[in-house]
């Protein structure tokens, strides 16, 4: 039985296509059912119910397990003989808050440790962030997420103190609910942890307001600055706004939660530059 085998019927049952592991893999898609279907000759045994959408047969789910458990000492075996050219790579994500704080200081820090390492930086939105660390393309992501996932460790790091600013030219410096319930909001994607906390109670079913969103914190900044609407931001993110009197912090009535932020990474063994980082982390954001 070969490891690339096993490893090829680990991706088509995490990802649930045939077509998606063939990319992840970087394989022809014709290669990844001959594989499968060599495992099921060897074994003797139908592995997957193709007609039912690649449910998994009672073999096949016990073949699974025992493929995580071989994969995951194969690839424990790989990284400790590892040449150092590949173990000097760390691809790191982050979402937008983490980018527009003390990324660059997690940045210095491995790079300062491994003087060799070849660092590969992603900026994206978390949901994002956590499909490629499942999929193997990132090795460590620092991000927000109150969903749990079976092939990833959260590590939690602290939380981001939320509030609402808006430009001075349109609002004061306090709203009530009806007043906040009225005006248009810069939001965030749906996918985000923090979209419900712009659907708020303020915002029920009967509301009709503008509602702008998007996957970038910057532009969320810029559009409040440009006098678009109202925006829940992180407070360290528009330090240099508020003081140069672009926005102005807005007190509400319900206080928004804090954002929560976490290192995301494989359950596998991480990398030294990967567990120097997550290191760094845990000790440079105490909890707030």
């Amino acid at each position: 039985m070969q490891i690339h085998s096993l490893r090829t019927f680990y991706w088509v049952n995490r990802l649930g296509s045939f077509r998606k592991a063939a990319e992840v893999l970087n394989i022809s898609q014709p290669t990844v059912s001959a594989r499968i279907r060599g495992l099921e000759d060897e074994l003797g045994v139908p592995l997957m119910l193709r007609d039912a959408g690649l449910c998994l047969t009672p073999q096949g789910e016990e073949l699974l397990d025992y493929a995580r458990q071989v994969l995951r000492l194969t690839d424990d075996l790989s990284f400790q003989n590892a040449p150092q050219s590949r173990a000097s790579r760390l691809r790191l994500g982050a979402n937008g808050p983490v980018a527009a704080t003390w990324l660059m200081a997690l940045v210095d820090h491995p790079e300062a440790q491994h003087p060799a390492l070849r660092l590969e930086i992603e900026v994206n939105q978390s949901a994002t962030l956590l499909k490629h660390l499942a999929t193997g393309q990132l090795d460590l992501a620092i991000l927000s997420t109150d969903t749990p996932h079976p092939d990833l460790k959260l590590t939690p790091l602290g939380k981001f103190p939320m509030i609402w600013v808006g430009a001075p030219s349109r609002y004061g410096d306090r709203l009530d609910d009806e007043a906040l319930s009225r005006s248009p909001i810069i939001g965030y994607n749906w996918e985000s942890p923090i979209h419900d906390s712009t659907r708020t109670p303020a915002f029920g079913p009967g509301r009709h307001h503008r509602f702008a969103h998007s996957d970038s914190l910057f532009m969320m900044i810029r559009l409040a600055v440009n006098g678009m609407g109202l925006a829940l931001v992180p407070e360290h993110a528009v330090q240099q706004e508020l003081a140069s009197g672009q926005l102005v912090r807005i007190t509400v009535e319900r206080r928004p939660a804090p954002l929560e932020v976490c290192a995301a990474y494989r359950r596998e063994t991480l990398s030294p530059p990967a567990q120097d980082a997550l290191t760094f982390a845990c000790r440079a954001m105490p909890p707030r």
